[in-house]
């Protein structure tokens, strides 16, 4: 049982990693993932080998996107860490988080960018004019992309829950 633990846990460390989280997060996440009770930061900090204080960094950033979830448990004082385990609604929270912090920022201020740029008569104004606008057409496409893909996804998630 510990040998289909393990292949697991290195299986959705690699869906992880190649997501773009650096090793530790991927390790940490995987752990969570696999581990079916709630794991503490001394729990994992000896079970990937990393110091104490690299283990908090790196799971208060995945809290604080909220990738992980941390929570008490009465009359202790130590964080309890779990994860999503539906890799569907992960996978929806990730999308939105994405929009989120990077194509509805863009979208929004990238117009006034574009106006200031036309605008402008500094001499590299044009190439750099056609640089925003050919990224702000990327976001536009990667909103509706997103959303388009949240929107499948959660087609898909209802339909199985009533098989």
């Amino acid at each position: 049982m510990e040998s289909a633990k393990k292949e697991f846990e290195n299986l959705v460390y690699q869906g992880i990693k190649s997501q773009g989280l650096d090793e530790l997060c991927s390790k940490l996440l995987a752990i969570i993932y696999s581990e079916p009770k709630l794991l503490t930061l001394e729990d994992l900090s000896t079970m990937t080998g990393y110091s104490f204080s690299a283990v908090s960094a790196a799971m208060k950033m995945l809290s604080g996107i909220k990738v992980v979830e941390k929570t008490k448990k009465a009359g202790s004082k130590k964080y309890y860490f779990s994860v999503q385990r539906d890799m569907l609604t992960m996978t929806i929270k990730a999308v939105k988080y994405r929009n989120e912090l990077m194509v509805s920022p863009a979208i929004k201020e990238l117009p006034a960018i574009i106006e200031i740029c036309k605008n402008s008569n500094a001499e590299d104004s044009e190439e750099l004019l056609k640089i925003i606008e050919d990224y702000y057409q990327q976001m536009i496409s990667l909103d509706l992309i997103f959303k388009n893909l949240v929107e499948f996804t959660e087609k898909i998630q209802t339909e199985g829950n009533k098989k």
